[in-house]
């Protein structure tokens, strides 16, 4: 006895554990994505990927703002009887980790936006598969993210 079972859509909402930015998102991504029927329920783990390293992005950079890409390396001096400060001698910079963030996750989303079709690249590669879309009034999901990407 054979069983098949009908692949599910991307749900609309984002799951309960994506939070702030993350799955603000899942909701501008999946209406997009959706509209390609290439893209399923399968494809979850992957939006899901795209959505957290999104989020990590924007707060590595949020970070850098804030504090800056260096960090100065402060040596503080104490006077060993008295236990006083003395001095504070600057030993140069070190790199702010939110850089290494920001970073890793720019090149994840880049390759993983790839995949879901939203860099130009990724676009030209899932429309030379040429599935069919149906001819009805709704954009192709080329213009909807064309649209996304523009901030429409």
């Amino acid at each position: 006895m054979t069983i098949i079972t009908k692949i599910k859509d991307l749900p609309d909402e984002p799951p309960s554990y994506l939070t702030g930015t993350a799955r603000y998102m899942w909701r501008r991504l999946v209406p997009l994505i959706k509209s390609d029927p290439t893209v399923n329920e399968m494809d979850k783990t992957m939006v899901e990927a795209f959505c957290i390293n999104y989020q990590m992005m924007r707060e590595a950079y949020d970070h850098i703002h804030k504090n800056g890409a260096l960090n100065p390396i402060i040596k503080t001096v104490v006077n060993p009887v008295t236990g006083e400060i003395i001095a504070h001698d600057s030993l140069g910079f070190k790199r702010n980790p939110a850089t290494q963030i920001l970073d890793a996750s720019t090149v994840k989303l880049k390759a993983l936006g790839s995949e879901l079709g939203l860099t130009p690249k990724g676009r030209a590669e899932l429309l030379d598969l040429k599935i069919p879309e149906d001819n009805s009034d709704k954009p192709s999901t080329a213009e909807q993210i064309k649209q996304f990407l523009k901030g429409g």
